[in-house]
């Protein structure tokens, strides 16, 4: 009786070992390989504070992951102006309130190695680590480095089809400290 209850249990945790390494294979990520190119476009406005904003945030990304190794190279080049919220709002009195010196354009360079990969429950991944902004091609004076969370999930459909970056530090003084949207163009297996 005694070995019949042994084998049982062996075979019950031989059972939901299999299946347990069956889910951890039903990743998202699992069917395009170790290494994957994600693209797409950030399109996002930042928060109003007082007469800063809101600011349209809208650029290329990629973000590439070596699924044997957890290292992330991300990066974006976006352009910042204020909106037309701010246009018809805030300098509305303004005897050109569209004019486009006023807007304050400019562009940042944002980039970020990382190698802790999160699988999230419903989907997709996060990353977070450290990312180096520029503006206008050179040092920041609100913040050079920075913690990011970027967060890439998707739909039953589509499974990676947006993506989101959270600053929190000092950047998140100038792009805001709620997620920044985007969309998923591209995932490829990076040859």
């Amino acid at each position: 009786m005694k070995s019949k209850a042994i084998c049982f249990a062996a075979v019950l945790v031989l059972v939901l070992a299999g299946n347990m390494g069956a889910l951890a294979q039903d990743s998202k990520l699992e069917k395009f390989g170790s290494r994957i190119d994600f693209k797409g476009q950030i399109n996002a406005y930042s928060p109003q504070t007082g007469t800063a904003g809101p600011y349209e945030i809208r650029g290329p990304w990629s973000l590439k992951l070596d699924r044997n190794t957890g290292k992330v190279e991300f990066s974006a080049a976006v352009n910042m102006e204020l909106s037309d919220g701010w246009a018809l709002t805030v300098n509305k009195d303004s005897t050109t309130p569209f004019d486009p010196k006023a807007r304050n354009a400019h562009t940042h360079h944002i980039t970020m190695s990382a190698d802790q990969v999160t699988e999230l429950s419903g989907g997709g991944f996060q990353i977070s680590g450290t990312a180096t902004v520029t503006l206008n091609g050179g040092p920041t004076p609100f913040a050079q480095q920075s913690p990011l969370t970027i967060a890439i999930t998707g739909g039953t459909d589509v499974p990676f089809s947006n993506i989101t970056l959270l600053f929190s530090g000092p950047a998140a003084g100038h792009f805001g400290s709620e997620v920044l949207p985007g969309v998923v163009r591209s995932v490829q297996a990076e040859r």
